[in-house]
């Protein structure tokens, strides 16, 4: 029994063991904050993070050649690629520098004096015209994740006193003390290719900065708010639809009458003797036409009111997602819209989309004009045909030549015909296809989103695969500035030593001595 117990006591000491030893493995929730110094040539010089924890019992991984306690005295624990403290502090930070310089973006800049390639470091206090051309791709050396969810702000500033004429585009230029501060932002998954001329004087300039966050608009696009107008479409849709299925019936009614009446045309032309009994069916079957070509083109108004809404609502769809995602965009019109999506190359779906309604309805006018000018033509043409009545020897004269005009009349109704045949086929798949309109929406709006803000998952560790518990992570990056090199008195004072987090501030251009 004494056995057994012993047993049973050693079994439960080995077991709160494996438990302790668990826990403290577990890695702390914390952010990073990435810094680093690029070169001039933006390739990275010192790559380093500061950890950010909540105070207490802390565990953290990551592959370091040095670390530093900033925020007390208490000495870090370094087992491996484990790190640890017990710290009193309410927010605790260190800062590992690393041995890995890779960072998700592969940034490249050049110098260009006169055409010359120039390195950054020649280029302090040259005069010319200066080009310089900075590169942002993928590296594949590093995790994808940031690439493809992590968005870019880079600063590049330039002393309005050593330049001028400067040129860029898609950046964003604001003047300060004396300072153009051109701002470009590169999205999740996108590079850039940015370009920056100006003429230069005596040239210096201060760092290229470049930050890096996550994305989390938390934009919630509900797809109800175009319920309305969709619901507008699918009963414009249907009606117009509704409308060509009774025009081409009508219209088949017409084309049978017409053949008739080229028949009779002919039977006209071939037997004068029967002129007066010709003369009268013509005028009953001109006087038919112009009724029927009357009663077609009563629809053309309202043919055209439903394209109109088409379009209309077509457009203000089209403006409200392109609005939920940047006000700035100005509204889209069947003037404007070409012009306006030509410096969209992503939303190229769009512009075709509003190309095929602005055709339909340029299409659809020229058709009810075409429909108008026949009916007048047919009118005119029942009027001949009552003075032919009533002229039947003038008839006889000019037979064959009215018989070949109601011949080509046959032939262009026929014509008619088969396009409006075509047209019901296409109001039929447009009903047909407009069902599910709303899941469309809503499915490419989350794709737009996408698109521009990356994707929803939770942040991961730029350090370590270990640290699973990562709250948020940032890049902050500099390259060195250009300057002159001052020269220095022999008796100019000795410089005052900084502290750590004076030497940080000053880093990134905070701390003014």
């Amino acid at each position: 029994m004494k056995k057994i117990i012993a047993l049973l006591l050693v079994l439960a000491v080995m077991s709160a063991s494996a438990a302790a030893v668990s826990a403290q493995d577990i890695p702390s929730p914390k952010e990073e904050a990435v810094y680093g110094i690029l070169d001039h040539d933006g390739s990275v010089g010192s790559l380093y993070v500061v950890n950010i924890f909540n105070g207490g019992s802390i565990t953290d991984y990551g592959s370091y050649s040095g670390v530093r306690n900033l925020t007390s005295s208490e000495k870090l624990i370094i087992e491996g690629d484990r790190i640890s403290i017990n710290t009193s502090a309410k927010k605790f930070y260190y800062q590992g520098n690393l041995e890995q310089k890779e960072l998700p973006w592969d940034i490249d800049i050049k110098y260009y004096l006169d055409d010359r390639h120039i390195s950054g470091s020649e280029l302090a206090g040259k005069s010319g015209r200066l080009k310089i051309l900075m590169s942002v791709k993928q590296n594949d050396k590093a995790n994808s994740v940031f690439y493809n969810n992590y968005a870019l702000q880079i600063s590049l500033t330039l002393n309005s006193r050593l330049c001028s004429n400067i040129e860029t585009t898609d950046a964003v230029i604001a003047e300060a003390g004396g300072k153009k501060q051109l701002s470009y932002t590169v999205l999740p998954g996108k590079g850039a290719d940015i370009e920056v001329t100006a003429d230069v004087r005596d040239f210096e300039m201060d760092a290229v900065t470049i930050n890096g966050i996550k994305l989390t608009f938390g934009i919630d696009a509900d797809s109800e708010m175009f319920s309305d107008q969709i619901t507008q479409l699918t009963d414009a849709i249907k009606e117009l639809d509704s409308g060509a299925g009774e025009l081409l019936e009508a219209l088949d009614q017409l084309s049978e009458g017409m053949q008739k009446y080229a028949e009779g045309l002919k039977e006209f032309n071939s037997g004068v003797e029967q002129l007066s009994a010709g003369a009268a069916m013509l005028d009953a079957g001109a006087t038919a036409l112009s009724n029927g070509l009357a009663e077609l083109t009563v629809q053309n108004e309202q043919l055209m009111y439903g394209a109109a809404a088409i379009q209309q609502a077509t457009f203000d769809s089209v403006n409200a997602q392109l609005a939920a995602v940047d006000s700035r965009i100005p509204a889209l019109t069947p003037e404007n819209y070409a012009e306006v999506l030509s410096y969209m190359p992503d939303l190229s779906d769009v512009k075709k989309q509003l190309d095929g309604v602005v055709r339909f309805t340029q299409g659809l006018r020229s058709y009810l004009d075409g429909t108008a000018r026949l009916s007048a033509g047919a009118a005119e043409l029942a009027k001949g045909t009552g003075e032919f009545s009533s002229s039947a020897a003038m008839v006889a004269a000019s037979a064959n030549e009215l018989y070949n005009a109601g011949a080509e009349l046959d032939s262009a109704i026929k014509k008619l015909r088969s396009g409006l045949a075509s047209y019901k086929d296409g109001t039929r798949q447009l009903r047909d296809g407009i069902s599910g309109m709303d899941s469309e929406i809503e499915k490419k709006i989350d794709e737009l989103l996408e698109g521009i803000l990356g994707s929803d998952e939770r942040p991961v560790s730029f350090v370590s695969d270990r640290n699973t518990n990562v709250e948020a992570v940032q890049f902050a990056l500099r390259t060195k500035p250009i300057s002159i090199p001052k020269a220095v008195k022999a008796d100019d004072p000795a410089p005052a030593r900084l502290t750590f987090w004076q030497k940080l501030l000053k880093l990134f251009g905070l701390y003014r001595e």
